[in-house]
């Protein structure tokens, strides 16, 4: 009888089942597509050049040089617009609202407005420019017209950019923009010729060049209410003192202080 061959199963070949070793390359493929991508990005989309639109007083090159465009390695797709934001706003103190957007192959373009000055205060023989939240803008050599002088407590260690703080003061820029916001609702504001920074919390308004208001603190007494709604009726208060004092005086000089909410309390010829 004629022997039956004999057929081998065949070897299993090393390296694992068929999908797994399928999977593991297709992670491998996947990876080096990445650090392709990853390579080909920072070489094709670097940050070349940036562009401005609005009105401002700064220039394209003072924009690039405040975000280091041209001297650090950016890219476009993967660069912080925030943080480019904020050094723009440290390095140049009137660009107020700064809108960092991304227009290809390597341009950042800015959109920009400016912050205006609302205070002048004279410090040795420059006078410093202030924001209506006090914001130190810059100096001028003379005071500028339009603006409401700061007087009181001189400013300590001014510099461009940061927020104003004054010697032995307790003023915050906070007050001072709240102040003056209340105070362009009022009917005294076309009167109000200067304010004055003390060691209130609030800065004193002082009106026509012969009444000093103190307003002593705008902290909320009632839970709820607004540092903005003291203040507006601290000056509601003021107002009608002045017109009933004024009808005895038109002359009259002094201080009014308002510390005590609900109350006005006079005393004359303040120096």
């Amino acid at each position: 009888m004629a022997q039956q061959k004999r057929h081998a199963k065949p070897k299993k070949k090393n390296g694992g089942p068929r999908p797994l070793r399928s999977f593991l390359k297709g992670l491998l493929v996947l990876a080096a597509l990445g650090g392709i991508a990853a390579v080909s990005l920072t070489v094709l989309l670097p940050v070349r050049q940036c562009t401005a639109s609005g009105e401002t007083r700064y220039t394209v090159g003072q924009f690039s040089e405040a975000m280091g465009v041209g001297v650090k390695k950016m890219n476009l797709l993967t660069v912080d617009k925030a943080a480019l934001a904020r050094k723009v706003h440290a390095a140049l103190p009137y660009a107020h609202i700064v809108k960092v957007s991304r227009r290809l192959p390597g341009t950042l373009h800015l959109t920009v407005e400016e912050r205006s000055a609302a205070f002048a205060q004279q410090q040795g023989k420059l006078w410093w420019l202030l924001t209506e939240d006090g914001r130190l803008l810059g100096t001028a050599g003379e005071m500028p017209e339009g603006l409401m002088p700061v007087t009181g407590a001189p400013l300590l260690d001014p510099v461009a950019g940061r927020r104003a703080q004054w010697k032995n003061a307790f003023t915050a820029p906070g007050d001072i923009a709240a102040l003056l916001g209340c105070l362009r609702e009022s009917r005294l504001w076309p009167s109000t010729t200067a304010l004055r920074i003390s060691t209130a919390a609030v800065p004193d308004a002082i009106y026509q060049d012969r009444i000093r208001i103190r307003f002593g603190t705008a902290a909320p007494s009632v839970s709820g209410t607004s540092q903005e709604a003291v203040l507006t009726e601290k000056l509601r208060i003021a107002e009608a003192s002045i017109v009933e004092k004024d009808q005895e005086n038109p002359l009259w000089r002094g201080t009014m202080d308002l510390s005590i909410y609900g109350k006005a309390y006079f005393t004359a010829d303040w120096s």
